[in-house]
């Protein structure tokens, strides 16, 4: 077989795709190499090198006797490694849950890419035991970590308590390296056990921009950008843009609603009527005019994915010339939108939609504080307090419409860390999920609804925003798990906002609501983009994409720059980077999420290390033999309460079905804290 009818052989790919075409028509085949080279007969030369690709990537796998099959056809599958601090872990694939014991990770990591075999089935789940293969990928290259000295010999101890403890360091003559110091090495894997190599000395362990600085390098965020990269962004910043074919919208009273410590503006709101019907306006930031696709800035911001938002610093996904500046919708400037122009009718049912170019002039720059103030009718603002009424009822009208259609709501568990002025974390502030919040993201939801299906209907080639239902074995385990609270699903099953709303409702502690809140998002599948529209199950859509926040979303960007070259007449061409886009996005948002989570945890570590002996309220999030853990209330960290401990403190202990259960309310102080080990140890409080 030759490359098309050239008579020379066939590229490399080419083999590779030949061999899996003949595995994909016989997939229960059991193929030696020779029976290979004869099926495919001349011009493959290099069918060792496509065997070995193939086996390496995890495409095929060896089946004894020199043959080769499919991996699935072996109970052999695919799949990223989630390691725990015991050193056990598991691994999902296909809606299945492979559970690994620490003598069956082969040495993988987490994060890596492994082949795993499954072994043997566990109860009625879904959920089996396994073994890993072998390493597919290493998702990592290096960690930050204390080193120490052990028997004479430098070794590093992983701010990550996931990864192995005390790996050998390779330091350097000329290092100056210190017991105790914070530090990033590169790892080298080679042959035999995991080492690592000193890359950077970052700071003193008990430094709060040193420990968020260990994050960023553990996680690979980048920092800062190119030189090529910011001239660039500066040049495009300083082209003016033209008004022609852009719909002129400076006359509707616009207001941008954000956090109090905002910089980037990147949506805006209006409202107005036309014929009877009420008209939303969400103007969106026409960043595809400044980052246009497959262009330098484009590349950055593909790789980037998402802005990072940490605890004491952002990391954008663009340059600030254009995500604080020229991109930025600031009040009293002129600026190059798109507008999502949205008719409703008096119940909040979408009549109609169009999805233009436009130009804006923000009125006004307000927190969600003072839009909460207006919302609830109070303000000194005549003008205002009759706009936030028109927003407000339209804002209710659509919950109203949600719940119709059964979308979920659940409340958020993020915080936002305040810092003293040492730079200390001093205090937790929950993200509120008020209506001002409410309002802004119901008017999100519906201008990425009306884009999804525009694009859908259009058959563009962009990413959508899908999340899958959840199975029904997953919905029974929620079930049971909340009755261990003492909650009862309302109707048994999980299918409605007004549903979680009675759920949540008489539940006063937020630790408590986060407990059950958590259980229901392990319930759901998780929400990832994909290239392909297979419609939402949380927010019960059939459509739904990410529009709104292109300034810090790539995938966002991606939409907009689709729909500037349509207007333009050109048909965009994505061909086989669609999926690519998807499965780049939702890793760089799922290493986002890790990178935040990481980093507000540390900071409640370092504020409770100065509390030792303070007392907080908690709620029992898991009953072992050896004690209990505690999440505790205001402060977003859990601790272990050892059994010793607690029947120190006078209390009875005898592990699981005894005095404590999941969900049990429970007073405890704070007994020790070790930040690096993230170790937080309680002791109960009698009441």
């Amino acid at each position: 077989m030759n490359d098309g009818n050239t008579g020379r052989p066939a590229s490399p790919e080419t083999t590779v795709d030949a061999v899996l075409a003949i595995f994909q028509a016989e997939p229960s085949s059991r193929l030696t190499f020779q029976q290979l080279a004869t099926r495919l007969g001349g011009g493959h030369p290099d069918l060792s090198g496509a065997m070995d690709q193939l086996v390496r990537t995890g495409l095929l796998w060896p089946a004894g006797g020199r043959r080769f099959a499919l991996p699935e056809e072996l109970g052999i599958v695919k799949g990223r490694i989630v390691m725990r601090s015991d050193g056990s872990g598991f691994v999902r694939s296909a809606g299945e849950r492979i559970e690994l014991d620490r003598r069956n990770t082969a040495g993988s990591l987490d994060g890596d890419t492994v082949m795993v075999r499954k072994l043997q089935k566990q109860g009625d789940g879904g959920t089996f035991s396994g073994k890993v293969e072998a390493v597919v990928s290493r998702s990592r290259q290096g960690l930050s970590g204390v080193v120490r000295k052990r028997s004479g010999r430098w070794v590093i101890d992983p701010v990550d308590p996931v990864l192995p403890r005390e790996i050998p360091l390779t330091t350097g003559s000329r290092s100056g390296v210190s017991q105790g110091r914070l530090v990033y090495a590169e790892l080298d894997y080679g042959d035999r056990r995991l080492s690592a190599v000193l890359k950077r000395n970052i700071g003193s362990p008990g430094s709060p921009e040193a420990l968020i600085d260990a994050v960023i390098l553990d996680h690979g965020l980048p920092d800062g950008f190119g030189e090529d990269v910011t001239m660039t962004a500066r040049e495009e910043a300083l082209i003016p843009w033209s008004e022609e074919d852009r719909k002129d919208l400076r006359h509707l009273f616009t207001i941008t609603v954000d956090p109090v410590d905002a910089r980037d503006f990147d949506d805006a709101v209006s409202i107005g009527s036309v014929d009877g019907l009420r008209v939303l306006y969400v103007h969106i930031a026409d960043v595809a005019r400044y980052v246009r696709h497959g262009s330098l800035l484009d590349g950055e911001a593909g790789r980037r994915g998402t802005s990072v938002y940490l605890p004491d610093r952002v990391i954008p996904m663009l340059p600030e010339v254009l995500s604080n500046g020229a991109c930025s919708l600031g009040p009293g400037e002129d600026k190059a939108t798109r507008t999502v122009i949205m008719k409703f009718d008096d119940s909040g049912r979408r009549l109609d939609f169009s999805i233009v170019p436009s130009i804006i002039r923000s009125d006004r720059r307000m927190t969600y504080e003072e839009a909460l103030e207006y919302l609830e009718g109070n303000g000194s603002d005549s003008d205002l307090r009759e706009l936030f009424r028109e927003f407000g009822r339209l804002s209710g009208d659509l919950d109203r419409q949600r719940e119709e259609r059964g979308a979920l709501d659940l409340e958020t568990s993020e915080y936002r860390v305040v810092f003293g002025d040492d730079g200390w974390p001093v205090d937790f502030i929950p993200v509120p999920s008020d209506i001002s919040h409410r309002m802004i993201e119901n008017f999100m939801v519906e201008a990425n609804r009306a884009v999804a299906d525009h694009c859908s209907w259009a058959g563009l080639p962009v990413v959508y925003r899908v999340h899958d239902k959840p199975t029904e074995n997953s919905v029974e385990k929620l079930r049971d798990r909340l009755g261990e609270f003492g909650i009862t699903l309302p109707g048994g099953r999980l299918h409605s906002s007004s549903n979680l709303r009675r759920l949540l409702e008489g539940i006063e502690s937020r630790a408590m609501r986060d407990l059950v809140s958590e259980h229901v998002l392990r319930s759901l599948q998780k929400a990832v983009y994909m290239p392909a529209n297979q419609g939402h199950f949380g927010l019960a859509l059939r459509s739904y994409m990410h529009f709104t926040s292109p300034i810090r979303r790539y995938p966002d960007l991606l939409v907009h720059q689709v729909l500037s070259m349509q207007e333009k007449g050109e048909i965009p061409s994505l061909e086989g980077q669609a999926g690519a886009i998807a499965e780049s996005s939702s890793a760089s948002e799922d290493n986002a999420e890790s990178a935040e989570r990481d980093a507000v945890e540390l900071m409640a570590l370092l504020f409770l290390s100065r509390r030792t002996g303070s007392v907080y309220q908690g709620v029992v999030t898991g009953v072992k033999m050896f004690g209990i853990f505690v999440r505790l209330e205001g402060v977003p960290v859990e601790g272990l309460a050892h059994r010793n401990e607690i029947r120190l403190s006078g209390i009875p202990f005898n592990g699981p079905g005894g005095i404590f259960h999941e969900g049990s309310a429970v007073k405890v102080a704070i007994l020790s804290v070790d930040v690096m080990e993230r170790k937080l140890a309680l002791i109960t409080v009698k009441d």
